[in-house]
Order: C-alpha cells, then sequence, then structure tokens
C-alpha cells in the first residue's frame, strides 16, 4: 500500500510528487538497491564523520553527487514553532507536498535539497545515501521540517544544494508505487490510512404540527414510553485510528556550522531545549542575548560550547576520554568564570551534568549560581536584569537573590544525593541555608550536619568549619586567662577605648562642608573586598567595623588614628597579627547597633580562635548577647574578654528596646581572631594546605578526639 499527499490510497496514473528511485543519490560503488532502504539511520559518529568520512564527502562535498551549500542536524519542531504556525496536515513519505503545503497555508520558505542517511548495513562511515527531500524556513530563517518520520530518526541531516535541481509533479507508475509501499512499510509500519467520515443524512423538512390544548409539538408517544436514544450524536466522535499523524516538536542543531549560518532563532533554541532537560533541577536561565554577543564575535571556545550543547541534544556520544572530557571542561568553566561571564559557565556545568551527571558537576553548578546571587546582592544597584528563555525582565534583587539561591541549594542537594561524603557540596549548602533561611532551614542544617558526622566529615553538629583540622581540641568556650593575648588586651583596655573613644569623637566632629578632614568613617561589614561572606550573616539591624589588619595587610588609613592600639597588636598579640597577614582572620573594632541579630554560622576554620574586648557594652546585657553551640548563652563586660571557637555554631543578638526603655547605645568590641594554640602551622603563608597534606597521612579514627567527640 503506498498513500498519496493527502493520506489516502495512492492510485496508479495519479498526479503527484511522487519519491522515485531517480531521487536517492547512492556513493559511487553502489547502485540503487530497494532493500538497503530498510537500514538507514542517522550518520554515525557525528559530527566527527563530517570531517573524516571520504564516503560523506564524496557524496556532499563541494565535489560530491550532492553537493552541500549549507549542511545542519534538524530535531523536531519546537513547541514554539508549531504556535506561530496554522494547524497543518502532514502526511509520511511526502516531504514534497508537506513543504509545499505549509508553504502555500503558513507562508513559510521552502528548501528543496536532500536528507543524508548513513547505511546503518555497512561499517561506520562507509556508505551514505541522499534522500531528495524538502522542508521549511521560518521567518527568522531557521529551518524546520514539518514531515512526519519514523521515531528513530529524531534527528535529520540536511543538506541545502549548490545547485536545485527541479522536481515536476509526474503520474504514479507502478514501479514508483512499490518502492513506496515498500519504503512506507520499512518506516512507518503502523501506519492505518484514515477512514473516510462518515455521510451525513439530509434531515427531512419538519412537518408543521397545529398544536392542541394539552399537546407538545414532537411528543406524540404514549404516556409512560420510553423515548429512544438519538444516535446520531456519536457520528462524529472519530475512532483513534482516524487520529491523524501529528509531527513531534523538532529542533535543528546548528552544529559544525560557520556563525555566519547560525540564526539566532536556532541558537537560542538550542540553549531552550537544553534548559528543559529532566534530569536537571530548577536552573535560573541564562542572559541569551549576552552569550549570543560572544558567540557571534567569539573563537573557538564559544564554537565548541554550542557544538557540544547540539552533541548532547543530539545524543551522540562522547569522542574523549570521560576524564580527560572533564578535565578540558572544567577548565573552560573556570576560565569563563574568571572573566565574570558565568552564564556561558554554567553551561559547560550543565552540559556536564547531561553528560556525566557526577557529584562535581552538580556542585559547580551550585557554586556558579551562588556566585551571581553574591554578585547581584553586593552590586548595589536596586533592580537587575532576570534572564528568560523567552522575554527578561527587570526585578528587585532580593528576587533575583531568592530565585539563584534556591536553584544553587537543590545543585547542592542533589550532588549529595550523587556522593554523600561530597565535602564542598555540605559546606556550600548549609551556608546557603544559613543565609537565605527558608522554611524549617535550621532543623535542614542540624540534619546536614549530622550526616556528615555519619560520612567522617566534622565530630560533631556543631562544629562545621569549612577548613578543619581534627587534631586541634575543641571547646566552645575558653578561658581567657588562659592566652597572653586576651591578658594583654585587658591589661591596655584604658588605652584602647580613649583611642576608640576620640576616633568617634572626631567623626563626631567632623564637618561635611570641611574636605580637608580624611578621617574614614565606619564601614559596612561585607562592603570590604574579601569580607562579602560576613555581609551575608546580618539578618536584621546594623552591622560595622573598622578595619585594622585584614586581607593580609596593615589597614594604614585606620592605624594612624589608632596608633598605641596598634603598637599593643603588633607587639604582644602576635597571634592575631600573624593571622592576620596569613589570611586566616581580622583584627576589627565590631559595632552592632539595637535591633541587630547575626545568623547562626559557624567561622571558615577551627584552626583560629576568637577574642572579643568589650569596649562599650549596653547597659541592660540580658537583651544582647551571643550564644555558641548549645552552651548558655553569654554577655559582654566592658574591659574583659570573651574567647570562643567560632568554628562551633554561634549567633548574636541584640534587641531592640522596649517603647519605655532608654535607648541602650552600641555594643563595640575589638575583635581579634589568632591561631589555636595547638595549630602546627602559624604564620605560615601556606597552612591550609599544609595542614591537609598532614592530615591526609593521618588515621583520623585512631585519634582520641574521634572518640571522644563522636558519643
Amino acid at each position: 500500500m503506498a498513500i498519496d499527499g493527502n493520506g489516502q490510497a495512492a492510485v496508479i496514473g495519479s498526479d503527484g510528487w511522487w519519491l522515485c528511485s531517480v531521487d536517492f543519490v547512492w556513493n559511487e560503488n553502489d547502485s540503487f538497491d530497494i532493500d538497503a532502504l530498510g537500514a538507514l539511520g542517522f550518520p554515525r559518529d557525528w559530527p566527527k564523520t563530517y570531517s573524516t568520512s571520504a564516503a560523506l564527502k564524496s557524496l556532499i562535498g563541494k565535489r560530491g553527487r550532492a553537493a552541500a551549500k549549507r549542511v545542519a542536524v534538524a530535531g523536531l519542531p519546537t513547541p514554539q514553532q508549531l504556535a506561530e504556525l496554522p494547524k497543518l496536515t502532514m502526511v509520511p513519505m511526502h516531504s514534497f507536498q508537506n513543504a509545499e503545503r505549509a508553504a502555500q497555508l503558513a507562508g513559510l520558505g521552502v528548501v528543496r535539497g536532500w536528507a543524508v542517511f548513513e547505511r546503518l548495513d555497512r561499517a561506520v562511515g562507509e556508505a551514505f545515501v541522499a534522500e531528495r527531500y524538502w522542508w521549511n524556513t521560518m521567518p527568522d530563517g531557521t529551518w524546520i521540517d514539518l514531515s512526519p518520520r519514523p521515531s528513530s530518526w529524531p534527528q535529520v541531516l540536511l543538506v541545502e544544494p549548490v545547485e536545485n535541481s527541479p522536481k515536476p509533479k509526474e503520474a504514479l507508475t507502478r514501479e514508483t508505487l512499490h518502492l513506496m509501499s515498500q519504503l512506507l512499510r520499512q518506516r512507518f509500519p503502523d501506519y492505518a490510512l484514515p477512514k473516510s467520515p462518515p455521510a451525513v443524512p439530509q434531515e427531512k423538512p419538519k412537518e408543521t404540527v397545529k398544536k392542541q390544548s394539552g399537546y407538545v409539538a414532537g411528543n406524540d408517544r404514549k404516556s409512560g414510553q420510553k423515548a429512544s436514544l438519538d444516535y446520531s450524536k456519536f457520528d462524529k466522535i472519530e475512532d483513534s485510528d482516524d487520529e491523524k499523524i501529528v509531527p513531534k516538536p523538532a529542533l535543528t542543531l546548528p552544529m559544525g556550522l560557520p556563525r555566519e549560518a547560525v540564526s539566532r532563532q536556532e541558537y537560542d533554541n538550542v540553549w531552550r531545549a537544553l534548559m528543559q532537560d529532566k534530569q536537571l533541577p530548577y536552573t535560573p536561565a541564562p542572559d541569551l542575548d549576552q552569550m549570543w554577543g560572544y558567540y557571534k564575535y567569539g573563537g573557538m571556545d564559544e564554537q565548541a560550547l554550542l557544538d557540544q550543547a547540539c552533541e548532547v541534544l543530539g545524543k551522540f556520544p562522547c569522542r574523549l576520554d570521560p576524564k580527560d572530557w572533564k578535565g578540558k571542561t572544567y577548565s573552560l568553566t573556570k576560565k569563563l568564570e574568571l572573566e565574570s561571564r558565568e552564564d556561558e559557565a554554567r553551561m559547560w556545568s550543565i552540559i556536564c551534568i547531561l553528560r556525566f551527571p557526577d557529584a562535581d558537576a552538580f556542585y559547580n553548578q551550585g557554586v556558579l549560581l551562588n556566585k551571581m546571587c553574591d554578585k547581584a546582592k553586593f552590586g548595589g544597584a536596586t533592580v537587575v536584569k532576570l534572564p528568560a528563555l523567552e522575554q527578561s525582565k527587570m526585578v528587585p534583587v532580593e528576587q533575583y537573590c531568592s530565585l539563584f539561591s534556591r536553584a544553587a541549594i537543590s545543585y547542592y542537594r542533589r550532588s549529595l544525593k550523587v556522593d554523600p561524603k561530597q565535602r564542598p557540596a555540605y559546606i556550600n549548602l548549609i551556608g546557603s541555608l544559613e543565609r537565605n533561611e527558608p522554611a524549617n532551614w535550621y532543623d535542614e542544617v542540624h540534619e546536614l550536619a549530622i550526616a556528615a558526622v555519619r560520612n567522617g566529615i566534622w565530630y560533631t553538629k556543631w562544629q562545621r568549619s569549612p577548613h578543619f583540622v581534627p587534631t586541634l581540641t575543641a571547646k566552645p568556650f575558653h578561658d581567657g586567662q588562659e592566652f597572653a593575648l586576651a591578658r594583654a588586651l585587658e591589661e591596655n583596655y584604658p588605652v584602647i577605648k580613649a583611642e576608640y573613644v576620640a576616633y568617634r569623637e572626631k567623626l563626631a566632629n567632623r564637618k561635611d562642608w570641611d574636605d580637608s578632614d580624611t578621617t574614614p568613617g565606619l564601614g559596612d561589614v561585607g562592603n570590604r573586598a574579601g569580607a562579602l561572606h560576613d555581609g551575608g550573616l546580618r539578618k536584621s539591624g546594623k552591622w560595622q567595623e573598622v578595619p585594622l589588619f585584614t586581607n593580609c595587610t596593615i589597614q594604614r588609613e585606620y592605624t594612624d588614628l589608632f596608633p598605641e592600639t596598634t603598637r599593643i597588636l603588633q607587639t604582644q598579640c602576635a597571634d592575631a597579627t600573624g593571622l592576620a597577614f596569613c589570611g586566616g582572620g581580622d583584627v576589627i573594632f565590631s559595632v552592632l547597633t539595637p535591633g541587630t541579630r547575626l545568623r547562626p554560622h559557624c567561622g571558615p576554620s577551627n584552626a583560629r580562635l576568637t577574642c572579643h574586648l568589650g569596649i562599650t557594652v549596653p547597659r541592660k546585657r540580658d537583651g544582647c548577647f551571643i550564644r555558641v553551640a548549645a552552651e548558655e548563652p553569654r554577655g559582654w563586660e566592658e574591659g574583659r574578654c570573651l574567647v570562643f571557637d567560632d568554628s562551633f555554631e554561634h549567633e548574636v543578638v541584640f534587641q531592640e528596646p522596649k517603647t519605655n526603655e532608654t535607648y541602650p547605645g552600641e555594643r563595640v568590641v575589638l575583635l581579634a581572631n589568632f591561631w589555636h594554640p595547638d595549630f602546627s602551622f602559624k604564620n605560615d603563608p601556606d597552612w591550609r594546605q599544609r595542614s591537609d597534606e598532614m592530615m591526609a597521612s593521618v588515621d583520623v579514627e585512631s585519634l582520641p578526639q574521634t572518640a571522644m567527640m563522636k558519643t
């Protein structure tokens, strides 16, 4: 059985565009073989075979029998493309009629070219067949193939010829009927002819019935007799066999094409399809406008990104060893991240997830999403652009950050699902939950911490520092008198406080019009370079600082205003200044105003401790306190040092005064992070790396702390 362009049984002698034997072009050494047409498929090892197969080159190369002007991989039409078109009836085996029908009814252009297949009954890259095939172009120039295909052909390699050869309508011959019948059986074995619609009987003219008292027109049946069913209303219900073949959504893959041959629509469609993969958690859309600009005027890296996305969508096998492929992909991702091109870096990460969904791939996506969230949060703008696959819009920074942080959390969770021992994923997931506080976040943080303890990441759910040295003794609070640093600060408290008071008085007396007064003011914590993370810890109120030793350097513009304090720190608190110069901590005046709350969090390393020297403390201390782990909250005293291990979970609360209470004033402490007394690599610039290397050779389970802390 063969069918015509309307899907009905073909009749010998009827005119039409019929697929004939002359519409197949074979390699030079092959001749027409009707049986071989049943073993055709998409070229294997694509796109590598495009440049390596001599047989394919002899077919579609410049001097080939079907010389190509343009080559592209066409998928199924996308829902967006179909939504732009009127309802069209497409028939299998009739690409010619289908393309012309779409041109007539939808105003699309027609491309009259070839579909190229590989002979799957031969060795890879050895034999190919070009079949005459027509398709359409959308108004933006994108190729779209609306003809139904076998389920085994989700993609088709389309070739626009250098020279078009006309295909006239012809009368159907017996030989062509035999060819099309066999092709229909091979490609659409379940195809059934649509049934002709049933004839609708003509209604007889209704007789005029004269109404009489107690008589209703048409109701002359006997009283109590049931009315028979009127089956005519079921005539328009179609049986499932009557359903027409509807083409599935298609996608053209512009793989390996020169930039000038790729339309914006084709480029965007690739990323839309990639982002809709069901393997991915919720993922914010990339900025396609920016990516298109980099692609259009970029180099090989931008071309590689698009080609790799096409290979994933086309389900082509990876041509490199997985380890080598992931190494190259990570290098490109890192390069783009350093250039602040996070969206392209994220696309590499997503391609890696769809290729090799390991824990690192999910984790890297989460890191990039968090970075974009932080850039928006601390960028100073109130509204930012939220990219979308269809229409971008401007949204408040809070909305943008909420979407990106939620997405990052989802990726960290997926990373831990793949590998429950992924230490960085625990750290970043817990950090994201702490900064954003979604519903039930605190309970989830502790559940994650308990899971991390079970997997040997930490000893206790309370101590969760990213850098963790298990050989160090640990407890939430320490006695300040055990440390020479704390004793020195307490002894010099009057001098330190006097300099701080003088500094604040100078700020208070500064004239706005006096440009000669260059006294630096208090800075908001989180605005200083290298301290963005700290800014995310403030949930409410105001947290400010006077930085003295931070970011591996001495802050001269401030320390010049505190000469005695600076001298004391440099001569008697070397463990604090040494840690600051090694990038492991800070020495600052930390200032809180009433109504401030710092979220529960853990410090970056247990290789340090933290000392707070009370400078000015609220008169009513029960509303201003610090909680460390499960210990009883403690307040501060002026002139006394409070020493604690900030690698344990801690939070700070400074409550607003009640309406009938006087203003309590600020809480000011001199905060000094200093080396843990048991740490072996003090003042070593490579202290993190060296301690990690040391711990790699230690049997943690043999340490006495292990048994003690796990109880």
